[in-house]
């Protein structure tokens, strides 16, 4: 039986969703498409933190959450055949009401009825009780549980991630190519630095935590990087106005092939749009310097573990540094080799973009990737048009 306009709409809308370009659906906005889809991260969210507050055992706080996250997600995202739900605008501040109460007073609650993690000399040691301190992280962390679900599904980051990993995973031939034409160029660059002694100091006393900050930090650089040659390319990344066999090719394999294409032109897209594929492409160039990256760091460390003995960085440190649990190896090996991997990993993004060579090679296939879902998103506007 032959699917009915509407249908295929809609099937459009979820290719779109899969496709890492949710912003491409029509009228797509907060109580329509994002909060239904966040959902299933709210409730496994929230039941990892009542879990934690609980000082359950990490690995029941982890597969209890997930378990309720997959039995929860066909619903909420089409999967099980029927259209995603669709809340008000009660319903979605609803939510965001529940939820915060959930992290904010259910945390305390389970707290009181089985203490753990926030002990009473955790709160003499901030000077607080410690169903106040639960209360407040949990508050904490539905706001960011809340606004990075939010931006994540809205922009369609997981998909993106989904994407750049199967390209990844599709192409592992090609990967030892990748390392031999791009980590001389960034070792170049980086290598002098690993055997800097104010270096090693300043790792051996950075926390873990400050090194994460520090690859958000040059993430962040990547993205705006993006957005700098995206807005600037002297070309059109879609290429040449699509004749009309050209949106019958780009509609084959989706849930529009074979419908009757309308006379359509490309349309400008609007700045969440333009957003949307700047996340996309930030995220498949991030996948790309998180490999070289990598690359990078096995060579840093293997490079410390043959040169550097443990006396000679307690020289460059001034002190005997912090041991890690991997065989009495300096801990700073480790925060210097993902230090500076994350740096060659900037760098290799930031000359795929730039360099002539190398943009014809790395990034000029990332940019011509969007061509496709742009040509399905024109035939899409017309046929809803036409309705």
């Amino acid at each position: 039986m032959k699917a009915t306009p509407a249908a295929t709409l809609h099937r459009t809308e979820r290719w779109f969703v899969r496709a890492a370009l949710p912003q491409l659906v029509a009228d797509f906005s907060a109580r329509a498409q994002v909060v239904p889809r966040m959902l299933p991260l709210l409730t496994g969210a929230a039941l990892y933190w009542l879990l934690q507050a609980a000082s359950v055992g990490a690995f029941a706080s982890l597969a209890l959450p997930l378990l309720v996250l997959v039995a929860i997600w066909p619903f909420t995202t089409g999967l099980n055949g029927r259209r995603p739900p669709r809340l008000p605008r009660a319903g979605v501040v609803g939510v965001a009401v529940f939820f915060a109460a959930v992290f904010t007073l259910g945390g305390p609650l389970v707290h009181a009825m089985r203490p753990g993690a926030f002990s009473p000399a955790l709160a003499a040691t901030v000077g607080a009780d410690p169903a106040l301190i639960v209360g407040f992280v949990g508050l904490a962390l539905f706001a960011a549980t809340f606004v990075g679900g939010y931006l994540a599904t809205a922009y369609g980051v997981v998909p993106a991630l989904r994407h750049a990993l199967g390209d990844l995973l599709t192409g592992l031939g090609d990967i030892p190519r990748s390392f031999g034409r791009s980590l001389p160029v960034v070792l170049f660059g980086t290598l002098f630095l690993f055997f800097t002694g104010e270096l090693w100091q300043l790792l051996d006393r950075l926390s873990w935590p400050r090194v994460l900050l520090v690859l958000v930090l040059l993430a962040a650089i990547v993205g705006l990087a993006t957005w700098r040659v995206v807005k600037g390319y002297d070309g059109d990344p879609v290429g040449a106005p699509p004749t009309p066999a050209d949106l019958a090719e780009a509609c084959d394999g989706t849930p529009l092939a074979g419908v009757d294409v309308p006379p359509a032109r490309l349309r400008p897209l609007q700045h969440r749009q333009e957003l949307n594929v700047l996340v996309l492409l930030t995220v498949r160039l991030l996948v790309q310097a998180a490999i070289i990256g990598l690359g990078l760091f096995l060579f840093f460390v293997a490079l410390g573990l043959i040169t550097v003995q443990y006396e000679t960085a307690a020289v460059w440190i001034g002190h005997a540094p912090v041991r890690s649990n991997l065989l009495g190896v300096p801990e700073a090996l480790f925060k210097l080799s993902a230090l500076l991997a994350s740096f060659g990993g900037v760098s290799f993004a930031t000359t795929s973009m730039t360099n002539a060579e190398y943009r014809q090679e790395f990034f000029e296939p990332v940019l011509r990737s969007i061509r496709r879902p742009m040509l399905v998103h024109t035939v899409y506007l017309a046929l809803r048009n036409d309705r």
